[in-house]
């Protein structure tokens, strides 16, 4: 088994599963955990992909895995979106399917790892549906995520996920704190508009949808929590959860709760955002 102390034993073994008896994944995504975590695994499964030793992969001791460790092998090729910009461009992942075509230059395969897909619009996802299901023979993409509600179904159903679990502590984007605590605040007003109205930027917006239903799940369980003398663990809301456990009855939080948690798992199925909006105003 691969030997790694970056990373548990349950992971590792997952991973040198899908390169038993001399395979390899022709797509792989890792979600789940921090950044650096998923970036770490994502350049462990791409030295394991380019490994001169097919029955000991990596086997630490060949050029190609030398050259992978050190970040210079020529066939893993990591693409990101630019540092101006908040999502991927069209015309770089169009330029990444045309390379993909193209034969690798020293090992038998060339590696594309596609990091941080939650930055990737659901438009240039698309443009990734061909080649992920039916690449060369020679291509292989290890694509990585926060989580996979930020991918669309159609990619999730063309490649083998690696799901490393949450990070300890988990992080928010300003936009999805903003979204939850107005959302939370209009929880407790008497007009469904203001709820309407807090939920608007989720239409169309898969990734902020997820991390917002995601952060709705915590801020519930803990007002949950809270009722019980429990403790708070998503500290970004402590104060919101405070106020929900304060002024809503256990029954109506465990309904609450029961509905962001459905909400969050519908997302693997693509829903129409329109409805899974209205729906979150009108059970919440």
């Amino acid at each position: 088994m691969i030997k790694d102390s970056s990373f548990n034993e349950n992971i590792l073994k997952t991973l040198d599963s899908f390169f038993a008896d001399g395979r390899r994944p022709h797509a792989l995504l890792i979600d789940g955990a921090g950044v650096e975590d998923r970036e770490g695994l994502s350049l462990l499964a791409a030295r394991m992909m380019v490994c001169e030793n097919k029955d000991r992969t990596p086997c630490g001791e060949c050029e190609h895995c030398r050259k992978a460790k050190e970040k210079v092998h020529p066939d893993i090729i990591s693409i990101t979106k630019p540092d101006d910009k908040k999502n991927f461009l069209k015309d770089d992942i169009k330029k990444m399917v045309a390379d993909a075509y193209l034969t690798p230059n020293e090992a038998d395969v060339k590696v594309f790892i596609i990091k941080e897909m939650q930055l990737m619009k659901e438009e240039s996802q698309n443009l990734l549906l061909k080649i992920l299901e039916e690449p060369p023979r020679y291509t292989a993409f290890i694509l990585t995520s926060d989580n996979s509600n930020a991918v669309i179904g159609t990619v999730l159903s063309r490649v083998v996920r690696l799901r490393m679990g949450k990070a300890n502590v988990t992080e928010y984007s300003e936009k999805a704190v903003a979204v939850t605590e107005k959302f939370i605040d209009a929880i407790l007003s008497p007009y469904e508009y203001n709820r309407i109205e807090a939920a608007a930027p989720l239409d169309g917006n898969k990734a902020l949808t997820a991390e917002v239903l995601e952060a709705l799940v915590a801020v519930f369980r803990d007002a949950i929590a809270l009722k019980s003398g429990g403790k708070i663990l998503a500290e970004a809301f402590a104060s919101k959860s405070r106020l929900l456990s304060d002024n809503i009855k256990p029954e109506k939080l465990l309904n609450m709760y029961d509905t962001a948690t459905g909400l969050l798992r519908s997302l693997e199925n693509n829903p129409n955002y329109n409805l899974l909006s209205a729906v979150l105003c009108a059970k919440i």
